[in-house]
C-alpha cells in the first residue's frame, strides 16, 4: 500500500480531489477515511486470485429517476441514452429488473477486456463467456453501474488502463428501441454514465472491463 507522503504531486492531487469529491458527496467509507488519516491510500484496489480488481458495494433500491436525480445532484453527467434506459418503461426497464437490494453488499469483479488479445475475437458475446464460463462469475443487474461509477474516480481507472467500466446485464432497450448495457467511462469535462449499444457480435476496444457478480458461494473472489 502506497504512504501518501511518498506519492509524485501529480498522483497526490489526484487523491485529494478524489477524497474530497467522497467526503463532499457522501461516498467515502470510515475505513476509507481511518486509512487516508493514517497517511496511506485509501482508494488502492483489492485483487483476487485472477488479478481482477474487486469491488464491495452497496446496494440502493432506486428507481431510474432517482438514480439520474442522485448522480446529477452530486455532478456527475450522463448521457441521453443512459437518461433513456434509467427511464425505460418497457418490460426489459430498469425499474422492472434492474434495481438492487437496499443494504445488500454485493462483490463485484472487474475483467479487463484486454484478457482477449485479437481485437477481432473481443465481441461482447466472448467477453460475457469468459467471464462466466472461465472465472465463474454470474451476470450483473444494471443498478451496480451508478454505485461503479461514484466509486470508482476517473483517476482510478486512469492508473489501471480502463477508459470504460461496462456492466454485461440484461440489455435495456432505450427510447430507439436499441438494445444497451450501461457503463461508466471517463472522458473530458466530468464523471460520465453512458449506456453502450449492446450487441452479441459487437466489438469493443482493449481499454475497459467487464463487470460481473462475483458468487457468493464461489472462491473466485478470494
Amino acid at each position: 500500500m502506497s504512504i501518501i507522503g511518498t506519492l509524485p504531486g501529480e498522483r497526490l492531487a489526484g487523491l485529494l480531489a478524489d477524497t474530497c469529491h467522497k467526503i463532499q458527496h457522501g461516498g467515502l467509507a470510515l475505513d476509507e477515511l481511518a486509512l487516508f488519516n493514517q497517511r496511506k491510500n485509501p482508494f488502492n484496489f483489492e485483487r483476487n486470485k485472477h488479478g481482477h480488481i474487486v469491488l464491495m458495494i452497496t446496494g440502493l433500491d432506486l428507481t431510474g429517476e432517482q438514480e439520474i436525480e442522485r448522480l446529477t445532484t452530486a455532478e456527475f453527467r450522463l448521457t441521453d441514452w443512459a437518461k433513456s434506459c434509467l427511464l425505460s418503461k418497457k418490460k426489459d426497464g430498469y425499474d422492472k429488473n434492474h434495481r438492487l437490494v437496499a443494504g445488500q453488499r454485493y462483490k463485484v469483479a472487474l475483467m479487463p477486456m484486454w484478457e482477449i488479445e485479437r481485437a477481432s475475437d473481443r465481441t461482447t458475446d466472448a467477453l460475457r463467456k469468459r467471464g462466466v464460463e472461465k472465472y465463474g462469475y454470474e451476470k450483473p443487474r444494471a443498478g451496480i453501474v451508478p454505485r461503479i461509477r461514484e466509486s470508482v474516480s476517473d483517476n482510478q481507472m486512469e492508473e489501471v488502463g480502463f477508459r470504460h467500466i461496462a456492466a454485461p446485464h440484461d440489455p435495456i432497450k432505450d427510447s430507439d428501441g436499441a438494445p444497451r448495457m450501461l457503463c461508466a467511462y471517463r472522458c473530458g469535462g466530468g464523471r460520465w454514465l453512458g449506456a453502450f449499444w449492446d450487441r452479441p457480435d459487437g466489438h469493443w476496444g482493449g481499454r475497459g472491463a467487464f463487470a460481473f457478480l462475483v458468487p457468493k458461494s464461489s472462491s473466485a473472489g478470494k
